[in-house]
């Protein structure tokens, strides 16, 4: 479905929408100071990965390309937009508080004149597809919430987990697993130990199909 490579992914830092509880998703919504701050910390994070990534390939919305940007500084790799990685385009939705469409993205629910859930997973797909296969491995991913939930979406697997502001996650394939077949770890850094830990994540093992 995907190539079994090994990447990164990493959700842009808080923005004004974010803080105001706001759904943005193809409204450009910029950082705001402490997103800045949370993507000058998962400096940290990239610095100390063992295996660093080769580029960044980052969706077109400035919340993500910016997040890049600022991780980019200690990496100075090459940085790549790719407009398949955006958010899911909410239509009517965007821009309305983010408690109206929570019960609706558990059912699935298609926001009115908006991007379906099927073609949002299918666009991520591509996105990902595309990635995996131009760039050599890892590669750091800066995208978007719905972007890993969507990631679930292309195994049927019902993604309802928060996935928080700038925390690393990497992605690893495991074939021997059918439904689906990554393991995922989380990377957390302790700021008064100034030391990086990371954990298998079972986010997506806890998921229920569709």
């Amino acid at each position: 479905m995907l190539p079994d490579r090994p990447f990164y992914m990493i959700r842009h830092g808080q923005t004004e929408a974010n803080s105001a509880r706001i759904m943005a998703g193809h409204t450009d919504s910029p950082l705001t100071a402490k997103g800045r701050k949370q993507a000058r910390d998962a400096q940290n994070v990239v610095k100390a990965l063992n295996i660093k990534p080769t580029a960044i390939v980052h969706s077109h919305l400035s919340r993500a390309h910016d997040t890049a940007a600022i991780i980019n500084e200690v990496l100075n790799i090459s940085m790549h937009e790719e407009t398949d990685l955006a958010e899911l385009y909410a239509g009517d939705w965007e821009g309305q508080p983010v408690d109206i469409c929570k019960s609706a993205f558990a059912t699935r629910t298609n926001a009115p004149n908006g991007e379906s859930f099927d073609e949002f997973e299918a666009r991520i797909q591509c996105g990902i597809n595309k990635v995996l296969k131009t760039f050599e491995s890892p590669v750091l991913i800066v995208s978007h919430g719905g972007v890993f939930r969507a990631f679930g979406g292309i195994y049927k697997l019902s993604v309802l987990g928060t996935f928080e502001n700038c925390h690393l996650y990497e992605f690893q394939p495991n074939l021997k697993e059918n439904v689906f077949p990554w393991d995922v770890y989380s990377y957390n850094y302790d700021v008064e130990q100034k030391e990086v830990s990371h954990a298998k994540e079972e986010i997506y093992g806890m998921c229920e199909r569709f």
